[in-house]
């Protein structure tokens, strides 16, 4: 049991680390507003996480391959929402006198949506759940661990608390060291996350092109 839970946490930790498109916002975040910021946004990203770790679990796969209106849905509508990021971050201003302070609940919901949409709106986030999380349920499910059925669920939990630990490790590193870079550093660092969530955008919206323009 214990093997397959640090198996699973390895796999989180896996989905996690690539610098895509959650992971740059989560740390623009960071580095502009603060830990709690950076917190709230994935508090957003692990309930999206979750849902498709789920469907992972229960065939989502499938659905992905053959469907091209779910596709041609999460290309478009992820594009667009991370062009909105990317524009949002330009033009977010560094604020170091909230680095310590906890947003109002109106402005945390806010943050905790935006976590949500951009890793549900994220075709890259599926795309590693389906490549990491389900060859870790088809081929690497060892004979001597625990039936799927029973512990599935548990292997889910431990892919989240993988993912998390790192994407809040990186934002606890980044808002603490922030105090030390000089303003138009920070603010420099902002805009190119802001332009890769652009281009990540872009990406995305031109992979929906592609997907009509394919034969069939």
């Amino acid at each position: 049991m214990l093997a397959m839970l640090a198996a699973a946490f390895m796999i989180g930790v896996a989905v996690a680390i690539p610098p895509g498109a959650v992971i740059i916002a989560g740390s623009q975040r960071a580095i502009s507003r603060g830990f709690w910021d950076a917190f709230d946004f994935y508090l957003g990203v692990v309930a999206a996480d979750a849902l498709y770790a789920l469907l992972v679990y229960f065939g989502l796969s499938t659905l992905f391959r053959d469907s091209i209106a779910f596709k041609l849905v999460l290309w478009v509508l992820g594009g667009a929402w991370l062009i909105w990021l990317g524009i949002g971050a330009i033009r977010t201003r560094v604020e170091f006198s909230k680095i310590n302070e906890v947003p109002p609940p109106s402005t945390r919901l806010r943050v905790i949506r935006d976590g949500l949409l951009i890793t549900l709106f994220n075709p890259l986030t599926i795309v590693s759940w389906i490549a990491l999380a389900g060859n870790f349920f088809e081929t690497l499910w060892r004979p001597e661990w625990p039936a799927k059925e029973s512990v599935g669920l548990l292997a889910i939990i431990a892919m989240l608390v993988g993912t998390q630990s790192w994407a809040l490790g990186v934002a606890g590193v980044l808002s603490a060291i922030r105090r030390m870079i000089s303003p138009r550093v920070l603010y420099a660092v902002s805009v190119i996350s802001g332009v890769f969530l652009i281009v990540y955008g872009l990406s995305a919206l031109w992979s929906a092109v592609m997907l009509l323009t394919a034969p069939v």
